[in-house]
């Protein structure tokens, strides 16, 4: 009991040198602190909201979902396959200078990096990918595969994340 009178004793004088001014100050403080975080949000979501609208169009124009497998090293596209229309089994091999390679396979429908000659394997073990946003990542070899739509849909539900 004796410390809770000690804590309002305390509470009273610094209540006493706050003046009701200081109080509105703060509020308006802590609401412009928000304020680029609401502005990027809602820039953000605009943009999401016309890509999605014009890969619709197009694929409209297209008359179908098209799926495209990307091949990607430190953000440079290396090659690109439509894997809604492939008829028989592809294979591409990134190599780079230092002999690091990696062995893509590209089937109907599906991709998957079938050999590589990274120490961990983990890209091997991932398997084939067939639904858009599913991503296979080789990280010692910086080699990004990712399974694009024409619509512009993902199978996460949110902002383009797959949470497979």
């Amino acid at each position: 009991m004796k410390r809770l009178r000690t804590s309002w004793q305390v509470f009273k004088r610094y209540r006493a040198m706050i003046r009701p001014f200081d109080i509105v100050i703060i509020v308006i403080l802590i609401i412009l602190s928000f304020t680029p975080l609401a502005i990027f949000s809602y820039q953000q979501r605009q943009q999401a909201v016309h890509d999605a609208q014009v890969a619709k169009q197009s694929a409209k124009k297209t008359g179908r979902h098209l799926l495209t497998a990307v091949v990607s090293h430190n953000g440079t596209v290396l090659k690109r396959v439509n894997i809604t229309n492939l008829k028989q089994t592809v294979h591409y091999t990134y190599r780079d200078k230092h002999g690091d390679y990696n062995r893509v396979t590209f089937e109907p429908k599906r991709v998957a990096i079938t050999k590589a000659n990274c120490s961990d394997q983990v890209c091997v073990r991932r398997g084939w990918i067939h639904k858009p946003g599913q991503t296979i990542v080789c990280l010692p070899h910086k080699l990004l595969i990712e399974v694009k739509s024409s619509t512009g849909h993902t199978t996460s539900g949110g902002n383009g994340l797959v949470t497979e």
